[in-house]
């Protein structure tokens, strides 16, 4: 009798379990993303320019340049913004598509928390004759009780390929 008793309390802790998490099942559009991504590739671009606008908890905006596919240097449009550090994942379009295909893969398809924050949404443009991100937005789930600081939006603007510098 008392193991019926304790059954009927502790099955439904365990089926309640369930209740708290779910299978997240990220929106994006991966075919198109794998076809530019391909373009980009194929373009065999390697030494250009673009300014890099990211909006959110810690902003930036500045001009990132890339000679031989490697992040060279950048350019913030006000003095005080030393945070390119912290936006190295989108130093070079390579890292760009690399970011964004790790925050997918990250969420994509694993049980997540009700309590804790995870990308539902990834949103990408592009630029039909460079094949690059435009614009990035991280969207997603945050929990009533949690606040949740971060950057989830970033534009790529003024793209332009560049000569190889001399050494």
């Amino acid at each position: 009798m008392k193991k019926a008793v304790a059954l009927f309390f502790v099955l439904p802790l365990f089926a309640s379990c369930d209740l708290f998490v779910r299978t997240v099942r990220v929106k994006f559009d991966r075919e198109t993303f794998n076809e530019q991504r391909a373009l980009w590739r194929s373009s065999d671009t390697k030494n250009y320019q673009y300014d890099l606008d990211a909006s959110g908890f810690i902003p930036y905006r500045g001009t990132i340049f890339v000679e031989n596919g490697e992040f060279k240097k950048d350019v913030p449009l006000h003095d005080d913004m030393d945070t390119v550090q912290m936006f190295l994942d989108y130093s070079t379009i390579d890292e760009v598509y690399a970011t964004i295909e790790d925050a997918f893969l990250e969420y994509h398809d694993t049980r997540q928390s009700k309590r804790d924050f995870y990308y539902t949404e990834i949103v990408v443009e592009y630029d039909r004759t460079n094949h690059i991100p435009t614009r990035i937005v991280y969207k997603y789930y945050c929990p009533p009780n949690l606040a949740v600081d971060g950057t989830f939006h970033y534009g790529i603007e003024n793209f332009m390929p560049t000569k190889q510098a001399d050494n």
